[in-house]
């Protein structure tokens, strides 16, 4: 289980995340919310623990702009404001739970295992139309037929199951693919021509669509779902 931590109060932070990792929860962590956006941009998480006052980006703007972007991780605001206001305003942007300063940590790594559980996926295997893709295996079929990609091709289709039927932009898809370098302009271009012609076969049915602006996404339909 992987946790994405962030909190301004490095104390505390450095406690807490000391007894979730003992508790078998593996934490990153960010101290600001522009720097936890970025995290987010080229990880997956479990689960998001944020709290809400800040530096450069407040925990209530970050959780909307990831609802926003339809990223479905669950979000626990961890704060001391304890009014009733804030807290409904948390659960207005998307949040599924929320804890008070001072806290029990035994009790925040029992909400952050509820909601792991409660979010885990059902199953390993994506299906679109007459696409398979078995993501434990990292196998994929089309029309019955497997279909072999590398590894960078791999991590792009990967990306954009991830968010299926949402558009991921440019820079969401360079960080999962290369998270560790800065990709040349036309990088990402070549690569999902090639992953679309592996993909979307001549008699099949288009699934890897661009949108002009916005980005790349893994539909039926460029215009819906």
């Amino acid at each position: 289980m992987l946790v994405l931590f962030v909190e301004d109060e490095r104390d505390l932070a450095e406690l807490t995340i000391e007894f979730l990792e003992l508790d078998d929860i593996e934490c990153d962590y960010a101290d600001n919310g522009e720097m936890a956006l970025n995290l987010l941009s080229s990880n997956v998480y479990d689960v998001i623990v944020l709290d809400v006052n800040m530096p450069k980006m407040d925990g209530f703007t970050l959780c909307d702009k990831l609802k926003s972007k339809g990223d479905h991780t669950p979000v626990i605001f961890l704060t001391a404001r304890d009014a009733l206001d804030d807290k409904l305003t948390g659960f207005s942007l998307g949040a599924e739970d929320y804890l008070t300063k001072p806290f029990e940590l035994p009790e925040l790594s029992a909400r952050i295992k509820v909601l792991a559980q409660r979010n885990k996926p059902k199953s390993t295997i994506f299906e679109l139309d007459t696409l398979h893709v078995n993501i434990q295996q990292c196998k994929i079929y089309r029309s019955n037929k497997e279909v072999l990609l590398t590894r960078t091709q791999w991590s792009l289709l990967k990306a954009l199951i991830n968010h299926s039927p949402n558009v991921v932009d440019r820079i969401t898809l360079e960080n999962a693919i290369w998270p560790d370098q800065i990709p040349s302009k036309d990088m990402l271009k070549t690569l999902v021509f090639r992953v679309r012609t592996l993909i979307d076969l001549p008699q099949e049915q288009s699934l890897i669509h661009t949108i002009r602006g916005t980005g790349i996404v893994l539909r039926t339909n460029a215009n819906g779902t």
